[in-house]
């Protein structure tokens, strides 16, 4: 068994297994799931424009910061909603979410380095760099930890996935 995959919540279980056995999955089934990602996506495009504007003081137009939320949305969000579903159900155990604690950390640094390359500062033009770029990827995920409860409870309702 996968270790990043018990009790995975099923948006994490679905894209993981659609990466591993891309037959098993309907164009349907794989359309859905992208639809759900770029719906997602625009709770962290708001959080990733308010990070710009407060802590770098950038501002980018809504299109290109949907675009760039994107990944921080794919990376973030069924890792998030698998924790969060654990904590809610006070089912946590460091022991069965070790690697999930670890992925999340390894998202961050990555999501890190594509940011402090992506955006530059608007007098200058030079990229705001590594230390930037972790500073906007940990606000994200600080922010995802919120949206992942309110996720939780949109599903609740809607049953989406």
């Amino acid at each position: 068994m996968n270790p990043l995959l018990f009790k995975a919540h099923p948006l994490l279980y679905r894209s993981v297994d659609l990466l591993i056995r891309p037959s098993a999955y309907t164009v349907d089934d794989f359309s859905r799931l992208i639809l759900i990602y770029l719906v997602i996506a625009l709770l962290w495009t708001a959080a990733l424009r308010f990070a710009l504007r407060r802590m770098l003081g950038i501002s980018l137009t809504p299109l290109r910061t949907y675009g760039l939320a994107l990944p921080a949305a794919v990376a973030y969000a069924p890792l998030m909603l698998t924790v969060s579903s654990d904590v809610l159900a006070h089912a946590f155990r460091l022991e069965e979410r070790y690697i999930l604690l670890f992925t999340i950390a390894v998202a961050v640094q990555m999501l890190a380095a594509l940011y402090g390359v992506c955006f530059r500062f608007n007098q200058t033009g030079r990229p705001i760099g590594i230390r930037g770029g972790l500073a906007v990827s940990l606000f994200l995920f600080v922010a995802s930890i919120p949206f992942s409860f309110l996720l939780l409870g949109v599903n609740a309702v809607l049953h989406v996935i």
